[in-house]
């Protein structure tokens, strides 16, 4: 049986380059949570030992790691710039949207305190098939 999967429909999406999504905000503590790939990825860019940059989680799968944070934000944003943009973390390639796994198909939610949803382009189903693929080759889901 193979799985389907749900994304929002009508969904308008531009980043506001506000990097809301690198750091807690008074609605929310954001995890950054990293999957080996990840973890290989940021490795490879930055020349950092995995404990410079992230501590391992228990029972959060398909997630190993959590990503460090300094004063509620990610370790790699200086100003509002990721650092490391070109080998972020899916789950940072995929916000403001994320994936759950029901028993029946795979559903993409959105952020709605990010201020991007709403303005710019239309999204479609490509670039949710897109996420999926990134997700099922990054997590193994």
């Amino acid at each position: 049986m193979s799985l389907g999967f749900i994304y929002p429909i009508g969904v308008h999406f531009e980043c506001q380059r506000c990097a809301n999504c690198c750091r807690d905000t008074e609605k929310r503590i954001r995890r950054i949570l990293l999957s080996e790939v990840d973890v290989r990825r940021i490795r490879e860019k930055t020349k950092l030992q995995t404990k410079n940059f992230a501590y391992l989680l228990k029972g959060e799968t398909p997630f190993k790691l959590e990503m460090k944070k300094i004063n509620g934000k990610c370790i790699f944003l200086k100003g509002n710039k990721c650092r490391i943009y070109l080998a972020r973390p899916l789950i940072c390639r995929c916000f403001p949207f994320w994936i759950e796994k029901t028993k029946e198909s795979f559903i993409f939610k959105v952020s709605s305190d990010c201020p991007g949803i709403g303005k710019g382009k239309l999204l479609g189903k490509s670039l949710f098939i897109k996420l999926l693929k990134l997700s099922f080759e990054a997590y193994r889901i």
